[in-house]
């Protein structure tokens, strides 16, 4: 259910998706809470294993200091719309 989802996720500095896998899996009262939305990653090859593993996320091959935000605002701005009380959570490991 939607109103399940608490956060949306961006994980910057992505990798092959780890951590979005541990965020994807978070349940609280086994309901899934979490949701990856979007990531980016300056390494080509780290977004292709990424975008592997999380097919349904937004992937950005960029550096987050010269990353276009238009693309990512707009989607940010979509999932806020299904998901209202969602909090936006930046991940950068």
């Amino acid at each position: 259910m939607s109103q399940d989802i608490k956060l949306l996720y961006i994980d910057l500095f992505c990798g092959a998706g780890g951590t979005s896998t541990g965020v994807e899996n978070a349940i609280i009262d086994d309901h899934k809470c979490a949701k990856v939305i979007a990531c980016v990653n300056h390494d080509k090859n780290a977004i292709i294993s990424h975008s592997a593993n999380h097919p349904e996320t937004l992937h950005f091959t960029e550096d987050i200091k010269t990353l276009d935000l238009s693309p990512l605002i707009a989607h940010l701005d979509y999932y806020r719309s299904i998901y209202p009380g969602a909090k936006i959570v930046l991940w950068a490991s």
